[in-house]
């Protein structure tokens, strides 16, 4: 559901690169490049793990519907979207959602860890729950990278770096449209740069 269009006022955001501790105002990282120091032996000696690397979410108690919400794994395959320039390095945002009371975590598959192969926009919430545009910014995120969107967190939707990028995502899900997606316009686009 659209609620809103808006201008873009602001400069260029230039994409930094996704780490946990730059990420934790909108959600989680789980990246065992930077987090593998942390980890505990696992079971039998055979593994290690870092406990709640990620925590979902699911607040769908807290809608008006109040109908059950159980968690989906979804596989999805993305392509390059229309507004991303891939010789440049440039990318228009023309429109950023979320998901008001779930949690929304992404795991790559088939690419290469260290291999750039998304791109993660995100905005926090203004005083009337819209999305803030002073404070967009944007990640390259890894192919050893996976990303949780927090609850109620305004994102871009996925912007594949690859021809083909294979994904499982993972959300609550009532149902209930109104519930599930909130979308906002961005008439003249947020223009991200980024460096691979």
């Amino acid at each position: 559901m659209t609620l809103a269009t808006f201008e873009y006022s602001g400069g260029t955001i230039v994409a930094e690169q996704l780490t946990p501790e730059a990420f934790k105002k909108f959600g989680y990282v789980i990246s065992a490049s930077h987090q593998a120091p942390k980890v505990a032996a696992g079971t039998h000696g055979l593994s290690y793990w870092l406990p709640n690397a990620s925590v979902p979410v699911n607040n769908y108690s807290n809608s008006q519907f109040r109908t059950e919400a159980p968690c989906a794994f979804n596989l999805q395959r993305f392509a390059p979207p229309a507004t991303l320039d891939r010789k440049n390095c440039e990318y228009l945002v023309k429109n950023v959602e979320r998901h008001p009371y779930t949690t929304q975590t992404f795991f790559p598959m088939g690419v290469d860890a260290s291999e750039p192969a998304y791109l993660v926009v995100v905005a926090e919430n203004d005083e009337n729950n819209m999305p803030d545009l002073s404070t967009v910014r944007a990640f390259v995120a890894r192919g050893g990278q996976s990303v949780t969107y927090g609850a109620a967190v305004w994102h871009g939707g996925t912007c594949s770096l690859r021809d083909s990028l294979d994904m499982t995502m993972f959300m609550y899900d009532n149902g209930v449209k109104e519930d599930e997606i909130q979308l906002v316009g961005i008439e003249n686009g947020l223009p991200v740069t980024y460096t691979v």
